[in-house]
């Protein structure tokens, strides 16, 4: 066991005198994920855009329109700014608002004496969806306010042509208000009985939505782990050279305790790397710190048999430039198809089922399940199972190589 542990200490102790490698392999991950986390905006909310509004006229009807766009569910997609109209050209060129609508002086006396007159909306060609909202909602009111107008235009002209000075008296409240209700009862041969009935049913509770930005977590955590994986994989490659694989192969005990040393040592390196890019993850998505536990050991594990893979692989070719070559070509496909570049969940269904084969796929694949789910520890038992077996049988291949040939080459 004395071996073992000086294996262990050896190993960190050279590692530690290239900290330039572990700057690397821990900045490349997290500026992708951060890039990635800052585009997808860390959200899953929907489109938000800002109105402007030149209001010209002033009047109670221009404001009832710019009261529409603030209200419910549409103010919560659209911000309404009142403007010039200077302001209001200049920030819809700049692209800096979804809409900028007009509303001409004298609006409320064409519309009262049914004058025709025209509203200007601008919408802003770098956006899609809002501009279009802006459009139908603007063409909405206006064909309300032509029905209001048509049926009701004379009793309103007089309430607005009326003094306001004064408190309008009973008889010409009530006048107003019968002549009203006579317009609506008019209406009843035509709306009653109802051509159409609506049932209305309530819809099942929607699920709540992943934050986009926390499913590129798994995966950029595994890019820290394939990134340090890969650089310490050419460690056997410089055992080597020194010559201590040729004094090890013929004592059996020394080298089972080199190969564990190498291991705990990788481990500990690689987690580390990993463990950072993890809990940073954890703080910024606010992710439950009780599943940081279960998500370091699975990495920890994945660690171990990622790096045994990736020297076993190096152990193949005949010279450490040529292995060093081959497995910085596997690294890239093996990122793309395993979701630390794109999430499988906005991958083709084919194409992300391919991608949960890989070794590194499939550990993500575990490893965004336990990070959305709600309970903790979600990890099944065969998934525990894979995961060591892929360590053990990576590190009986190194072994096997050492004994092969390659420690005497």
């Amino acid at each position: 066991m004395s071996f073992l542990f000086a294996s262990f200490s050896k190993d960190l102790a050279r590692w530690r005198q290239d900290p330039a490698a572990f700057l690397i392999w821990l900045a490349i991950p997290l500026l992708i994920g951060g890039l990635m986390t800052t585009i997808t905006g860390g959200g899953s909310g929907g489109p938000s855009g800002t109105l402007l509004i030149s209001d010209e006229d002033d009047s109670l009807l221009s404001g009832f329109i710019a009261g529409v766009f603030a209200q419910d569910q549409l103010g919560e997609l659209l911000t309404v700014q009142t403007v010039t109209i200077t302001e209001g050209t200049e920030l819809i060129e700049a692209g800096d608002a979804s809409g900028f609508l007009i509303i001409p002086e004298g609006f409320q006396d064409a519309f009262l004496n049914d004058v025709p007159i025209t509203l200007t909306l601008k919408t802003s060609p770098s956006q899609t969806k809002l501009p279009g909202i802006n459009e139908d909602v603007t063409e909405i009111i206006l064909n309300l306010g032509f029905y209001v107008q048509a049926m009701f235009g004379e009793e309103l002209k007089e309430i607005t042509n009326s003094d306001s000075a004064t408190t309008p008296d009973e008889v010409f409240v009530a006048d107003i208000a019968v002549r009203i209700q006579q317009n609506i009862s008019s209406l009843d041969s035509v709306l009653f009985p109802l051509a159409l009935e609506l049932d209305i049913v309530e819809p099942p509770p929607a699920e709540p939505q992943v934050d986009l930005g926390l499913l590129f977590l798994p995966g950029v955590a595994m890019m820290a782990v394939l990134f340090s994986s890969q650089g310490l994989a050419s460690d056997f490659w410089k055992e080597r050279e020194k010559g201590t694989l040729r004094r090890l192969v013929s004592t059996p005990g020394l080298q089972r305790q080199f190969v564990v040393g190498k291991a705990l040592a990788a481990s500990a390196v690689i987690s580390t790397i990993a463990g950072i890019t993890l809990f940073l993850g954890f703080l910024w998505h606010g992710i439950s710190w009780f599943k940081f536990p279960s998500s370091m050991l699975w990495l920890s594990i994945a660690a171990v048999g990622l790096f045994a893979w990736f020297a076993a692989l190096q152990m193949l070719f005949p010279s450490q430039k040529a292995a060093s070559l081959l497995t910085l070509i596997v690294l890239s496909p093996l990122m793309m198809m395993g979701g630390s570049f794109f999430p499988f969940e906005a991958l083709p269904d084919w194409l992300a089922d391919i991608g949960r084969l890989s070794p590194n796929g499939f550990v993500v694949d575990r490893l965004t399940s336990e990070l959305v789910s709600v309970g903790n520890w979600t990890y099944d038992a065969k998934s525990w199972a894979i995961l060591v077996a892929m360590a053990a049988t990576g590190w009986a291949i190194c072994s096997w190589r050492l004994q092969s040939g390659f420690a005497k080459r």
